[in-house]
């Protein structure tokens, strides 16, 4: 998590303020940066929502500090939405239907 002190210093945050805002203690963070522990996932998620990062950046996987490689469109918001509102056992035939599409799509390019 290298660029994780490079972050809160661009957002003239300070280490404490942090830590305080995720609930753990400041030696924990400075363990983050040094790479001693790792912080949880939930914890790296609030991290990245406190800088308005992408949590590919705190992590050292891209060096986009912005989430622009993830676009979602209004339609696929709409799906996702419809999606939620269906029980367990129509959210079943919905994903094998996708999955079917996709591995029908995938034979007719062969």
């Amino acid at each position: 998590m290298n660029n994780l002190k490079k972050i809160a210093k661009a957002k003239n945050k300070s280490l404490t303020s942090l830590a305080v805002e995720l609930g753990v203690s400041q030696e924990a963070i400075s363990q983050y940066i040094s790479g001693k522990i790792k912080p949880k996932l939930s914890t790296i998620i609030k991290m990245a929502k406190i800088l308005n990062v992408s949590t590919d950046y705190l992590l050292d996987l891209s060096d986009d500090m912005t989430n622009s490689n993830f676009k979602i469109t209004e339609n696929e918001l709409a799906l996702i939405g419809n999606y939620r509102k269906l029980n367990d056992k129509n959210k079943y035939k919905v994903e094998a239907y996708i999955q079917a599409m996709v591995d029908f799509s995938e034979d007719t390019k062969k």
